[in-house]
């Protein structure tokens, strides 16, 4: 049993592994996200599935050590998986799902008993179970009054033949939808057939790969044009726009403020992000 604990943000998602020396440590769009919140000094909460091995539990102890509260981390057996190398040397850890002869990974679950002001749902699936999982926390958030963002977070090996229908009973469940042009061309979706996806109130931002956001919803559109295109080493940093965007949506604002005013700074904000 959790005890009862509200926070600014709670991230689910799960972790990747990325090859740091002789070892991994861990990233992914929910721990990447919790701990650069957590070192703002957002009150934060991380749910995800990690495996009950040395690695793992150093890896708990290293995010805990940013302040991020891992109460709602799971620990599971270990599974057998593959390791991704690319040119660079980096390597990242293949989801044990698409391992052969393992059984599927056991679905993400966000303690009863925890609350807060934005749920983030980092990383879509074509797993049905896991949909489904994500598909739960954000009703059971939005009953709650919690607002529920969902970052893409597309990986490419998960998606290559997959169907992208899966995912419209998560993108039903959201209040924001936050992806990039390089997301919606993995999964195999525009961004006309996202808004279909999503509910009306929803709001859908989308970024490009020279950092620039276009943020659609009842207030109309919101874009922000960088002066210069991000920096190559740059371009792959949507996870800090992401904090940004979650740390925006838990300000209170200034009174009289418009939703389009709000949005335009948490698309500022989410470039400024990026480029630090």
């Amino acid at each position: 049993m959790h005890a009862p604990k509200s926070f600014d943000v709670i991230c689910t998602g799960e972790p990747q592994w990325k090859l740091a020396g002789r070892g991994l440590r861990p990233g992914g769009g929910a721990v990447n996200v919790a701990v650069a919140l957590a070192r703002e000094g957002r009150r934060v909460g991380l749910a995800t599935v990690v495996t009950d091995d040395a690695q793992g539990r150093m890896a708990v102890e290293r995010i805990a050590a940013t302040g991020v509260d891992v109460g709602g981390v799971t620990l599971t057996r270990p599974r057998a998986g593959l390791l991704l190398v690319d040119a660079t040397g980096s390597a990242s850890q293949l989801p044990a799902s698409l391992s052969p002869d393992v059984d599927e990974p056991r679905p993400l679950e966000v303690p009863a008993a925890w609350s807060s002001q934005v749920l983030l749902l980092s990383g879509l699936s074509p797993v049905v179970s896991q949909a489904a999982a994500l598909c739960k926390a954000a009703r059971r958030a939005r009953r709650e009054g919690t607002l529920v963002v969902i970052d893409f977070n597309a990986s490419l090996h998960l998606w290559v033949g997959r169907d992208p229908r899966t995912i419209q009973m998560v993108l039903r469940e959201v209040d924001v939808a936050r992806c990039s042009v390089a997301d919606l061309a993995v999964i195999g979706m525009n961004a006309e057939s996202v808004r279909k996806a999503l509910r009306k109130g929803a709001t859908l931002v989308m970024s490009d790969a020279r950092g620039g956001a276009v943020a659609t919803g009842p207030f109309g559109e919101v874009a922000f044009v960088p002066p210069k295109p991000l920096p190559a080493d740059k371009q792959g940093a949507g996870d800090a726009m992401t904090a940004a965007i979650c740390g925006e949506l838990t300000r209170a604002g200034t009174p009289g403020e418009s939703a389009s005013a709000k949005w335009e700074r948490a698309l500022r904000r989410g470039h400024a992000a990026m480029l630090s």
